[in-house]
C-alpha cells in the first residue's frame, strides 16, 4: 500500500511540474486542442476552457496599466473550473472598464460591472469585491449560472443582449468588441 501511495504522490508531482513548465514556456496546461473555444468556436460560444495562458493575460493587463495585473492565474483557473473561455472574460473586462482602469470598476474590483443583487456589498449599484480575484471568480460564477450558460445561453449573441441590454448599451458593438479582442489575442 505504501508503494501505491508513493507512486501516486510522485505522479502528482510530475503532473504539477509538467504544468508549471508548460506555463513557463507561454503555453496553457489547461487548454484542450479539442475544445471548440480554443479553436475559435462557431457561433461565438463562450464554452470551453482557457485559450490564453496566465502569462499572456498578465502581459495584456500589465501593458494596459491594469490594477488587476498579476491575476492571470485566476482567469485561467476559473476558466478551467467553469468551462468558460478566459479570453472572453478578459474581453468583457476590457470593454466594461478598460481592464479596471476606468469607471466604477476601479472601486468595485468588478470584472464586468455586475449589477448589485442581494447578498453582495455594492458601490454605485454594482457588486463590489475585496479583491480582483474575487471579482473575476464571481463573473465566472454568474456566467456559468442558470442566468446564462446554465440556462442555455452559450453564445455572445445570446448573452450580451441580456447582460448589457440595448437600453444601456449597443449589444452589436459589444459583441464585435469582444470578438475582436479574442481574435487578436488568439492570433498573437
Amino acid at each position: 500500500m505504501k508503494e501505491g501511495v508513493t507512486f501516486f504522490v510522485m505522479a502528482l508531482i510530475g503532473l504539477v511540474l509538467a504544468c508549471v513548465y508548460i506555463e513557463s514556456q507561454g503555453g496553457n496546461p489547461f487548454a484542450s486542442a479539442h475544445s471548440p473555444v480554443s479553436q475559435g468556436a462557431a457561433g461565438n460560444s463562450i464554452i470551453g476552457g482557457p485559450s490564453l495562458s496566465a502569462a499572456k493575460i498578465d502581459s495584456i493587463l500589465s501593458s494596459a496599466g491594469s490594477p488587476a495585473a498579476g491575476t492571470g492565474a485566476t482567469f485561467v483557473y476559473d476558466s478551467a473550473q467553469y468551462d468558460i473561455d478566459d479570453a472572453i472574460a478578459l474581453a468583457f473586462m476590457h470593454h466594461e472598464s478598460s481592464y479596471g482602469t476606468s469607471g466604477i470598476a476601479v472601486q468595485t474590483h468588478s470584472l464586468g460591472n455586475i449589477r448589485c443583487t442581494d447578498g453582495y456589498s455594492c458601490i454605485g449599484g454594482f457588486r463590489a469585491y475585496g479583491s480582483w480575484q474575487d471579482g473575476i471568480t464571481d463573473w465566472y460564477k454568474l456566467m456559468a449560472s442558470p442566468v446564462y450558460v446554465g440556462g442555455g445561453l452559450t453564445t455572445l449573441s445570446q448573452i450580451i443582449p441580456k447582460y448589457a441590454p440595448a437600453s444601456e448599451n449597443d449589444p452589436s458593438a459589444y459583441i464585435a468588441a469582444v470578438e475582436s479582442d479574442v481574435s487578436t489575442w488568439r492570433a498573437a
